[in-house]
């Protein structure tokens, strides 16, 4: 039997024998009981999610100028990973003999990665000044 089932068996009983202040509290010692299990719930989805992230924290890696994670080849975006943990694949944009575009759809973000070299960042601001 759980706590909330012996605290109104308590307010049943204590109703039965007619004392009404003692009955108040016990209502009120059951809506404690009530919020303190609503509290666990939500820190026990908290803690749930955050162990989430942090095993997400873990798969990630980083290759300049990308993150990977293990088994995936398509890049995540290191600009929304480091500033808000979100892990979004860049889309491919396009390849030419120089090297590959990729875009990021989250924060609009584009990467030039050239070929055997380092990939640049291009904020839109700098393909459209205007933006």
């Amino acid at each position: 039997m759980g706590i909330l089932d012996n605290a109104k068996e308590v307010a049943t009983a204590v109703h039965e024998i007619k004392n009404l202040e003692l009955y108040a509290k016990v209502l009120d010692l059951n809506r404690g009981i009530m919020d303190l299990v609503d509290e666990n719930r939500k820190l026990h989805a908290e803690n749930h999610e955050l162990k989430e992230k942090f095993k997400l924290r873990e798969k990630m890696t980083f290759k300049a100028p990308f993150y990977y994670q293990e088994g995936d080849e398509t890049p995540f975006c290191s600009v929304c990973w480091e500033d808000k943990k979100a892990a979004i694949h860049l889309k491919f944009g396009m390849e030419r003999d120089d090297g590959n575009r990729w875009d990021c759809p989250a924060c609009h973000n584009m990467f030039m990665d050239k070929n055997g070299r380092r990939a640049r960042r291009i904020t839109p601001s700098q393909i459209n000044p205007w933006a």
